[in-house]
């Protein structure tokens, strides 16, 4: 039988003294460290060994028994399928952490996007270090067509968002200037902005037109996403339908996008790309097949920094008229993931090295994913 001190701590707080809890093992592969970084546990790993209880009574604790922010992850259903929370793991080494039942604090959101209306029917989010959106249907009789990503720049780790279009749509200023937080001075118009994909058939992009439906899917603290679906369009012989799941996790450069297209059985290629500007320059990736890295220099307003990383294997990398590409295989009715993501020389990046060091690093991350035991 297990017994325990009759200390003065909380028996929470002291591993090995409960069986009321389940021990969650990090390791991290790389030598490197590896912090803010996301780990997600299914929640049937959980209260299999829990109990059926309230998922939401759900606390994790470090090794020291300091309490750990989380969230309960529903990927649009009913009730949650998973908790995610965010390691600290030195290089080579393990971290031990704790979910046991309790009251969880309530944690400021590190995370966040919705639809908006009001602004041509955008879709933006956002985490505390970037921003990005989407456009929607009503932004076509303005602007014509456009499914690329944009991205917002920021050198504050507060959510910006809604102060920054209410401020814009009220007339008090506009979120295209620095006003002291960041801005948004990234051009996207018919491209695929900051790392959008489309079909690449026959040496070609073939772009769909704006969304047409959303779903948000989850909302903070710590991981904000959402669903698109896209109307057909054509891609060489073929009427494609698309559909976007993406998501943000806080303390991340990077937006994760699971791309599905439908409408043929053949298997082609896709590419997702960035943006070219005359003011813009590639930047080299050494040892990074799987990513594609660009500098875009905005004179007093900084450099804004753009990077795209694939999960699945890379077939080209090239450049055309308009677009940096990396381009991989698509098969349909199989999700493909990827990251793309972007930084700024104000904030973070003081260097191009710096963020070339990011995005080798996320590269190397995303290859050698933490390895999580739970017992």
């Amino acid at each position: 039988m297990k017994k325990c001190s009759l200390l003065l701590i909380p028996l929470l707080l002291l591993p090995g003294c409960t069986d009321d809890r389940v021990k969650v093992t990090v390791e991290n592969p790389l030598p490197f460290d590896r912090t803010a970084e996301t780990v997600e546990i299914p929640l049937v790993d959980l209260t299999g060994k829990l109990g059926e209880d309230d998922p939401a009574a759900l606390v994790v604790t470090d090794s020291k028994g300091n309490e750990v922010p989380s969230q309960l992850i529903y990927a649009g259903q009913s009730a949650p399928q998973s908790m995610i929370f965010q390691a600290e793991v030195k290089a080579g080494a393990a971290a031990i952490y704790y979910i046991g039942k309790g009251s969880p604090a309530e944690y400021e959101a590190r995370a966040y996007g919705r639809f908006v209306p009001e602004r041509y029917d955008d879709y933006a989010w956002e985490n505390d270090r970037i921003a990005f959106r989407i456009y929607g249907p009503a932004l076509i009789a303005k602007d014509g067509p456009s499914n690329g990503i944009d991205v917002w720049i920021k050198r504050t780790d507060k959510l910006v968002i809604d102060r920054w279009y209410d401020d814009y749509l009220a007339g008090k200023n506009t979120y295209h200037d620095d006003n002291g937080e960041g801005c948004d001075c990234y051009k996207v118009g018919r491209t695929l902005g900051a790392g959008a994909m489309a079909p690449y058939i026959a040496d070609s992009l073939w772009l769909a037109i704006n969304f047409i439906t959303w779903e948000r899917l989850d909302n903070g603290p710590l991981r904000t996403s959402f669903r698109l679906t896209y109307p057909p369009f054509p891609a060489g012989d073929a009427m494609l339908t698309e559909t976007r799941t993406i998501s943000l996790d806080a303390g991340s450069q990077m937006t994760r996008v699971v791309e599905e297209y439908s409408g043929t059985d053949n298997e082609f290629p896709v590419a997702a790309g960035i943006v070219r500007r005359e003011e813009g320059s590639t930047m080299p990736v050494a040892g990074r097949s799987n990513a594609i890295a660009y500098r875009l220099d905005g004179g007093e307003g900084g450099i804004t920094y753009v990077g795209t990383v694939l999960t699945t294997p890379v077939t080209a990398v090239k450049e055309t008229d308009e677009h940096l590409l990396i381009i991989t295989g698509y098969k349909p009715g199989t999700p493909l993931t990827y990251f793309t993501g972007a930084g700024w020389s104000k904030w973070g990046f003081e260097s191009d090295d710096a963020w070339i060091r990011y995005i080798d690093g996320f590269a190397q991350r995303i290859q050698s994913p933490l390895k999580v035991k739970t017992e």
